[in-house]
């Protein structure tokens, strides 16, 4: 791991969060075997997600619980079994009805890369070899210079593509922006670099203006009402492109019930109940919604809120409670507590290997025995655990004491 690495990695859990470097995160993590990223990916993304299911999950915990750590892990498996990944903070990305959903979805993916997947496939259907073309020379000028004609060789390029404007799954408005942008990817109908951005922008649920839509022949806007078939649409274009699905991770949602800085709440009653009503539908529609895996996380204000948490919408609190509670935490639960997981498996063993992996990763030398660690787990707190353990083994170094609570500077964005 290179050194300035290390240090950011360092630096962010001095802060209270996770490290963003998906080495730094994985070297650091204890008990891995017993993470929920694990379970998930296991029985979810490997089987049922890979099948053409829809879930979406919801883990609720203190700060510092290690939610941010978890999802972010859950990613990284994600992205190395196929999916496409998204990671959104609700503190920094507005979302209200379902099109602020999808906008937030698409913003985090790479449309162009789906755009020379899709392509590539359409060059290998019409009999040529996988990885013919090159960034440098398009499938059409090169099929070309083999003795192709060219209108005979338009053709049958756009034919292929009018197979997905045909496909009952797409709608027909989404078909239509990104074949012309595998068309023009392959060479067959160039377009202009500002249609090329109008298309992308449109596919991301960008607004634009609709006279720079007709000349395109996209006739509609991706907004409240659309929305839902589009993602639908997107979905299953993502499969086409041989991507397993789209695994998603929704983090800080307790900024729903947060005020901003002059007091003002950050989410309006009307707002708030927009998401809330906008998550029950991603509920409901998980057989219209192939090979997505949602994971929502926040802090248990959202449970115990009742005037501005899940149960203030009855309609999405009824989807998503748990009728059937035990003496230990059901993984299968849509609605996961996090806490009782840190409960289970963050024993004082785990603090130590948790010491050593820190103290091997960045050198620290802290040397905490069992006693502090017992301390630290059993003492009741706001904060979690975990963020507690990692704050005295690092402030031990830096500090020469133990040291609980917050990290200074405030609330983090993620958490450990």
């Amino acid at each position: 791991m290179e050194p300035q690495v290390k240090e950011a990695a360092l630096e962010s859990l001095r802060r209270g969060q996770p490290p963003l470097d998906a080495a730094a995160l994985e070297s650091i993590t204890a008990g891995g075997e017993a993470g929920i990223w694990n379970f998930w990916r296991e029985r979810y993304l490997a089987d049922y997600i890979a099948a053409g299911g829809g879930k979406v999950k919801f883990l609720i915990g203190k700060p510092g619980s290690g939610k941010t750590h978890a999802l972010l892990l859950l990613l990284a498996e994600a992205r190395r079994t196929g999916y496409v990944t998204v990671y959104i903070n609700a503190r920094q990305a507005r979302l209200n009805k379902f099109d602020s959903f999808y906008q937030a979805v698409l913003d985090g993916v790479d449309v162009a890369g789906l755009v020379a997947a899709y392509s590539g496939l359409v060059v290998q259907s019409l009999g040529y070899p996988g990885g013919w073309t090159s960034p440098e020379e398009d499938f059409f000028t090169r099929a070309q210079e083999q003795g192709r004609a060219a209108e005979t060789l338009r053709r049958e390029v756009q034919e292929k593509l009018d197979a997905l404007y045909h496909d009952r799954k797409v709608n027909h408005n989404f078909a239509m922006a990104f074949t012309q942008l595998c068309a023009d990817y392959l060479g067959a109908r160039r377009l202009g670099p500002e249609q090329k951005e109008i298309l992308t922008g449109w596919l991301k649920g960008s607004p634009v203006p609709a006279k720079a839509l007709k000349p395109l022949r996209i006739f509609t806007r991706i907004d409240r009402y659309n929305a839902r078939p589009m993602m639908a649409s997107f979905l299953h274009l993502l499969r086409l492109c041989g991507r397993r699905g789209l695994c998603v991770a929704v983090d800080s949602l307790e900024a729903l019930l947060e005020r901003g800085p002059a007091g003002r709440a950050l989410y309006g009653r009307t707002a708030r109940n927009e998401v809330y009503e906008s998550v029950r539908q991603l509920v409901d529609d998980f057989a219209g919604f192939e090979g997505a895996f949602f994971v929502f996380a926040g802090r248990p204000e959202l449970i115990h809120d009742e005037k501005g948490g899940f149960k203030s919408y009855e309609a999405l609190w009824m989807r998503i409670q748990s009728e059937v509670s035990g003496s230990r935490p059901n993984r299968f639960a849509d609605l996961l507590d996090q806490d009782a997981n840190v409960k289970e498996f963050f024993s004082v063993e785990r603090c130590l290997e948790l010491q050593d992996r820190l103290n091997h990763v960045f050198a620290l030398g802290a040397a905490l025995v069992r006693e502090d660690f017992s301390c630290l787990v059993e003492t009741v707190s706001i904060f979690s655990p975990v963020r507690r353990v990692v704050e005295a083994i690092v402030s031990a170094v830096d500090d020469g004491a133990i040291a609980g609570g917050a990290a200074a500077g405030g609330e983090p964005d993620g958490e450990i």
